[in-house]
């Protein structure tokens, strides 16, 4: 038996009833489901900027230790020539820094995205309640508590202290996450440029001569070190100012819902 058998018969005024109620169906879904994606998709200035640091991140998160020697002339390439071969011959100790340094600029660059992740899946969260949520019923509030003992008479000091550490021992831990996070952006403006120069002495003869040995090796691989170097502080620069936005962003997420807590007990 075949399936036009089976359907029952209708007429071309039927059928283009029917079709005109799913394509209005569908338009209206569709409108909803535009208008719920650009309320999620809307972002702060804020959450912009923390966009483009992550995006920033991708770019700069590979640390490359052979920079492209690229030579115009006989003599150049003569010279870029020897510096191949030490980079090379150096590769043994300079690839495992850097391949170390990438796995830690890849797992940065991840759970910052995450954290954006995460911080949306609130945002659409705390956007769903926002309004429909003071329908909900506030919740309880808590017993009360226990009234403390009556404090002794000052007179009596030691009865008097020992209430007081008492007192102490039985409050609960106070917890200050933004006192504690806040000096970690100072801290990382602070320290995000490695340096590759550091200043080398000595105070005998013989340390002055390995020391100014040691310069002249350093100023040698100039062209080796630096560029690792300068990628590593472009990834520093923007994993601060990915934090640094993160930071404020979750400032911002607690302060609206402290504003909707403060809205619903009212």
């Amino acid at each position: 038996m075949s399936y036009n058998q089976e359907l029952p018969p209708y007429t071309a005024a039927e059928v283009a009833t029917i079709l005109h109620a799913l394509r209005e169906e569908i338009a209206a879904r569709r409108a909803a489901l535009a208008a719920r994606d650009a309320a999620h998709s809307t972002l702060t200035s804020l959450e912009q900027q923390l966009q483009q640091c992550a995006e920033q991140l991708e770019i700069t998160r590979v640390v490359s230790a052979h920079w492209p020697l690229e030579s115009t002339n006989l003599i150049q390439r003569g010279v870029f020539f020897i510096h191949k071969v030490v980079r090379r011959g150096l590769r043994w100790y300079i690839n495992p820094i850097v391949e170390q340094q990438n796995a830690f600029n890849e797992t940065a660059t991840r759970t910052l995205r995450l954290l954006i992740e995460a911080h949306s899946e609130l945002r659409r969260e705390l956007a769903e309640l926002g309004d429909g949520g003071n329908s909900s019923p506030a919740p309880a509030p808590p017993p009360p508590a226990t009234p403390p003992a009556p404090a002794p008479s000052s007179d009596d000091q030691p009865t008097l202290q020992r209430y007081i550490e008492q007192q102490g021992r039985n409050e609960p831990p106070a917890h200050f996450t933004e006192l504690a996070i806040a000096p970690f952006a100072a801290q990382l403006a602070l320290q995000q440029n490695v340096n590759a120069h550091w200043f080398i002495s000595g105070t005998s003869p013989r340390e002055q001569l390995a020391a100014y040995t040691q310069r002249l090796i350093r100023l040698y691989l100039r062209w080796l070190i630096n560029p690792i170097v300068e990628q590593q502080n472009s990834f520093n620069a923007a994993l601060t100012s990915a934090l640094t936005s993160a930071y404020r962003l979750h400032q911002e997420a607690r302060a609206a819902g402290a504003a909707r807590r403060a809205r619903r007990t009212r």
